[in-house]
């Protein structure tokens, strides 16, 4: 090799090119707002749609259709902890990119969904651990240490502090991104995605049956004496299928839902119901 000549640059399959830079630029400032949108019945899914909504209409630019079914789509239950939303974001957006380019009815907008579902259980808790958990309580203890022998560098943690979570929130969405982009193409084109919609769809349906066992309370307190027995409701409750209460009350909430009637409504018959059968004695804390 002369002198003039140079070595070939290997290509690095990671890194944006200009039009992908401006875009997850735009979605890392705009994610920071997911937090500032909650509802009771779609928890962080209308942010969601606001900080995905400009990148949708980019995407879906020849197609407004498909746009407003995206938007549509995407206005279902979401929530997971905001510092790591970067990955579930990043590879939403690689997703929906190649439904606009499959050709029509080729591509199952299922696995969207499925995907973030099934994500979002698990990045909040990496995340809910790490950042509120473990980074949290280290900065606080060093903070104490500066504070009670006055060092002023006490002021910097906050600085420190964001290292992580912009690191986290900037380098989890570019890579869950490109590393999406990269390989759904391929999927789709071997087939693949078909099997990977149906296993995010069994994740998806797992996860909400876990937060309906673990968040959704019903506990009843009502206990009286039959034929000098104690006989208390909730164990026979118990015996027939734990936690069938509060899959009872989630599962008509849903049909409730699905009819068309106002989740405000649906909101405070629930707490209407919780008064009165506490009042009378039959649930309580």
């Amino acid at each position: 090799m002369t002198n003039e000549q140079e070595a070939p640059k290997k290509s690095n399959k990671l890194q944006l090119n200009p039009a992908e830079k401006k875009m997850t630029k735009r979605l890392f400032w705009r994610n920071m707002w997911l937090g500032y949108a909650m509802s009771y019945t779609r928890q962080q899914g209308v942010a969601w749609d606001w900080v995905h909504a400009p990148i949708y209409k980019e995407i879906y630019k020849d197609d407004p259709d498909k746009f407003w079914e995206a938007m549509k789509r995407n206005m279902e239950f979401y929530n997971t902890t905001p510092n790591m939303n970067g990955i579930v974001s990043g590879l939403a957006v690689s997703m929906e990119q190649e439904n606009a380019k499959a050709p029509e009815g080729t591509f199952d907008t299922a696995g969207i969904s499925g995907m973030k579902i099934g994500l979002m259980g698990p990045m909040a808790g990496i995340g809910d651990t790490f950042f509120a958990g473990v980074w949290s309580l280290i900065l606080s203890g060093i903070g104490i240490s500066f504070a009670k022998a006055g060092n002023m560098a006490v002021l910097l943690l906050s600085i420190v502090g964001l290292i992580p979570v912009i690191a986290v929130r900037w380098y989890g969405q570019k890579y869950s991104y490109k590393l999406g982009s990269k390989y759904i193409s391929k999927a789709v084109q071997d087939g693949l995605m078909t099997m990977f919609t149906k296993a995010t769809s069994i994740v998806g349906v797992t996860v909400v049956g876990g937060m309906i066992a673990s968040l959704v309370k019903f506990p009843l307190v009502f206990k009286t004496k039959i034929n000098g027995n104690e006989f208390a409701l909730q164990k026979i409750f118990d015996q027939i299928m734990p936690g069938i209460l509060p899959l009872i009350l989630s599962i008509t909430c849903f049909v409730l839902l699905r009819k068309g009637k106002n989740p405000v409504l649906v909101l405070v018959g629930v707490v209407a119901l919780g008064f009165l059968l506490t009042f009378l004695g039959i649930t309580g804390a």
